[in-house]
């Protein structure tokens, strides 16, 4: 399915809007990861994946937080 856009000023970047049929078919929404690369003439929109293991290898000392108290336990919520 394809479709002609226009290119809009959007703040002090250019955007193009998904139609609601094409984000539909791809099962995409408000808020979804997508990633876009210019390549030539095309521009080319993916969604975004996660890879767990890169993301775990990205884990550091400086940005590993601590636990957090919640509280005294409740119901059977002690593992």
């Amino acid at each position: 399915m394809g479709a002609n856009l226009h290119v809009r000023k959007w703040g002090s970047s250019l955007a193009v809007r998904i139609p609601k049929a094409i984000a539909e078919e791809w099962g995409v929404c408000d808020g979804s990861a997508v990633e876009m690369d210019a390549e030539g003439e095309r521009v080319v929109l993916r969604k975004r994946k996660y890879d767990l293991d890169d993301l775990l290898a990205r884990i550091t000392p400086d940005n590993l937080h601590p636990e957090q108290d919640t509280g005294e336990v409740q119901g059977n919520e002690e593992w």
